[in-house]
């Protein structure tokens, strides 16, 4: 049996990613051996961890990471969120020693990190569609932490070198989506050394009764902050048509709090904060639809992917590699930054009593396209590759 070792950064605050690589590895243990090596970030970092900032190469870190190897002898390194505990060392290393590494990008973080004038990061565009980040916020010096300058440079330190590791040869780069890969591909990375293989994110527990019954809200579950567009979700929803619907916000972010005090006095708008999975997915169940009202291109989405699972359907801007998961001339996708699309595709789900039949399809894609056999399959080639 493949060995693998599976190495991943956890977030500060636990997201789609997060979630994401937890499902992946329960997965791959139903087909590999599988050793994972996950660190975590914390709030308050030691000595040795501000020097891992400036070197991008965190000392302990690589030893745990040398341990591992020594002791499980993987066939292959399967690298996620590097960012920062980990290091770019564990990487590097992988590389120098001509590991068999495959790294998979949830984000675009390499790209919008990998200079240090916003000039280059922006490219001509007001906004960046790959962080949400606008040439307001940044000035001219690429500010990708609007609250750290310091930090700001720590992180485009990490993005040069790190761009400069993905364009090695050896590096086998998973990417979730074909917009991803062709994205990598205009920045000068090799086709043969990128490969797509969306998350298996179908292991829903099949015991949530789907029912055609569902109560009249809409669900928004991520997180709370700028780039996300929740402010703009909030104000479209403002603007609708007179209807009965409620729209559940879940999750957390900087922008949690100022939200909580807009939608004080909204009746129609119910701020719930963080839930744990199996609670969000409840509440998708029971409810008409769910929203995404992103300004980035995103990876794979996966509160949709679940929605659809539970044959319950979505809203999102037509956008980056969002489509590639739902049906072709999918109906309730707008034009992304397009608040009058918007306006116009809430208005559609809200006054319809009809949604069954776009769940279904939803759902019936969605198995199709993340069938278990098919994404092993797929997975085995770029192991292989």
């Amino acid at each position: 049996m493949k060995k693998i070792l599976i190495v991943h950064t956890k977030y500060t605050q636990k997201g789609g990613e997060d979630i994401a690589v937890e499902k992946e590895i329960d997965y791959l243990k139903s087909y590999y051996k599988v050793e994972t090596l996950i660190f975590e970030n914390t709030f308050k970092l030691k000595i040795k961890e501000i020097k891992a900032f400036f070197y991008n190469k965190n000392v302990e870190s690589l030893d745990k990471f040398k341990e591992k190897v020594i002791d499980f002898e993987p066939d292959y390194v399967y690298i996620h969120n590097l960012w920062f505990m980990a290091s770019l060392g564990i990487l590097e290393y992988s590389l120098n020693e001509e590991l068999n590494v495959i790294h998979k990008l949830h984000n675009f973080r390499y790209d919008c990190t990998k200079s240090f004038i916003s000039r280059k990061h922006l490219k001509g565009e007001k906004i960046c569609k790959a962080c949400g980040l606008n040439k307001s916020d940044i000035g001219k010096f690429n500010r990708y932490y609007k609250e750290s300058f310091i930090k700001s440079v720590l992180v485009n330190n990490f993005g040069r070198k790190y761009f400069k590791l993905l364009k090695n040869n050896k590096l086998k780069i998973i990417t979730l989506t074909e917009h991803h890969k062709n994205y990598l591909n205009k920045l000068g990375i090799e086709l043969d050394n990128i490969f797509v293989q969306p998350n298996p994110t179908l292991s829903i527990n099949k015991t949530y009764n789907q029912t055609s019954k569902r109560l009249n809200q809409i669900v928004y579950a991520g997180r709370i902050s700028q780039e996300k567009g929740v402010e703009e979700l909030i104000e479209a929803w403002k603007l609708l048509d007179e209807h009965n619907s409620k729209l559940i916000i879940i999750g957390e972010g900087p922008l949690l709090n100022d939200i909580e005090k807009k939608c004080e006095k909204i009746n129609s708008v119910e701020i719930l904060g963080y839930r744990d999975n199996t609670e969000v997915l409840k509440i998708i169940n029971e409810s008409k639809a769910v929203i995404t009202t992103t300004k980035l291109y995103e990876g794979q989405p996966t509160l949709l992917c679940e929605a659809s699972e539970l044959s319950v359907p979505s809203i999102f801007p037509d956008s980056g590699g969002i489509k590639d998961f739902f049906p072709n001339n999918y109906e309730y996708k707008f034009e992304q930054f397009n608040y009058q699309d918007l306006l116009s595709k809430l208005n559609k789900v809200v006054c319809s009593d009809y949604l069954i039949e776009q769940g279904k399809e939803n759902q019936q894609f969605i198995y199709r396209y993340l069938d278990a056999d098919r994404l092993i399959q797929s997975f085995d080639k770029v192991l292989e590759a």
